[in-house]
């Protein structure tokens, strides 16, 4: 049995990550693990849906497994977010192949930029970037490839970059939309297609199950003001213009600079409000939560269990007793989970993170 993982948000689960499971599949891989963001994403947002609810869509429609990306990880550069996912992967003791979208469809080429962005001195990084280019830019003009301009290329040279070593293939399948399009097409984007759903429009097209409990970052604009006004931070800039700004998107505005991309920006952002660290992703996650499994996932649970070297449980009571950075990684994700209930359009009661179990049933 040959097994591929995959780094995701789901932010929704949609029809173009079916094609990618398709496609893995085809490829000759017969279980699917899947590693997801919790309810903060990496682009500096909530989460649109729960991950509770985009874990078992993406079970219903061809994942075996999905596990969470803790908290601070998801909420970090593309190198931490590859770098703690292929961790995750690479400790679970049965991957054979890492899958992932891009928008070049050239694993070739995206190995031959991952070995010249390696070869980079950092020095150079800095330099152009004190001209006013960001990361991307920078390292696009160094290695003589604009492939960064894709948002999932980037991704996509990180996670060979940190498959280095772990025996862990890369297996990528071409986008035929780019990450995010705003334009219409068989397949539209994750962020086409939360637009529509901020708009109230009917995404039945584009998705598999139409998420109904939604939330959004604008729901919760005042209070991430307030948290990066006075929550305990390393941001000085963050603290000092969140006392300023009148709107979330009037506070990035202020903290921008012309090196930095507004991706940066918002998650700089959501991280001082959350009371994130700087360094906090510089270890490795100390533990991964199933959110979602069906019976072939459970067959790999128990491989797991016996031969994988990371803890794995439903349980974040369990899961936080490993150790004092486990206990970390529970509380940020508790944190992060108070944000998202106070993003969602309808209010509800709040469930703790540390009161809940997920399903791991057919």
């Amino acid at each position: 049995m040959k097994t591929a993982g995959i780094i995701a948000e789901y932010n929704p689960f949609h029809n173009g990550h079916i094609r990618q499971i398709r496609a893995t599949r085809e490829a000759g891989y017969d279980r699917i693990i899947a590693v997801m963001s919790g309810n903060i994403v990496q682009r500096g947002d909530v989460a649109v849906c729960d991950m509770g609810f985009r874990a078992r869509v993406a079970v219903r429609n061809g994942v075996d497994l999905v596990l969470e990306i803790l908290m601070p990880y998801s909420l970090s550069s593309a190198e931490d977010f590859a770098r703690a996912g292929v961790s995750i992967l690479s400790r679970l003791g049965c991957v054979d192949a890492l899958s992932f979208g891009s928008e070049c469809g050239d694993a070739a080429r995206l190995q031959a930029c991952a070995d010249a962005i390696d070869q980079i001195n950092p020095a150079e990084i800095k330099s152009l970037m004190s001209e006013g280019l960001t990361y991307p830019q920078a390292t696009a003009r160094l290695i003589g490839d604009d492939i960064l301009s894709g948002a999932n290329n980037t991704l996509a040279i990180e996670y060979i970059r940190k498959l280095k070593n772990t025996g862990i293939l890369p297996f990528t399948v071409q986008r035929n939309i780019s990450h995010d399009s705003l334009e219409f097409a068989d397949t539209v984007s994750a962020m086409k297609i939360r637009e529509m759903l901020r708009a109230g429009e009917d995404v039945s097209n584009f998705v598999p199950e139409v998420p109904g409990d939604l939330a959004f970052i604008e729901n919760v604009d005042k209070v991430i003001l307030s948290l990066a006004a006075f929550q305990d931070s390393d941001n000085t800039r963050i603290k000092k213009y969140a006392m300023q700004a009148s709107s979330l998107s009037e506070l990035y505005d202020m903290v921008k600079t012309r090196n930095v991309t507004h991706a940066r920006v918002r998650r700089e952002v959501l991280q001082a409000a959350l009371g994130i660290k700087a360094g906090e992703t510089a270890t490795e996650p100390p533990y991964a939560r199933i959110l979602a499994a069906n019976a072939t996932g459970i067959e790999i649970l128990g491989e797991i269990k016996r031969s994988g070297s990371i803890p794995v449980s439903t349980s974040l009571v369990e899961l936080s007793k490993i150790s004092p950075l486990a206990v970390r990684n529970a509380e940020l994700t508790e944190r992060a989970s108070k944000l998202w209930h106070f993003a969602r359009a309808e209010q509800g009661s709040y469930r703790s993170e540390f009161s809940r179990e997920f399903c791991v049933s057919t």
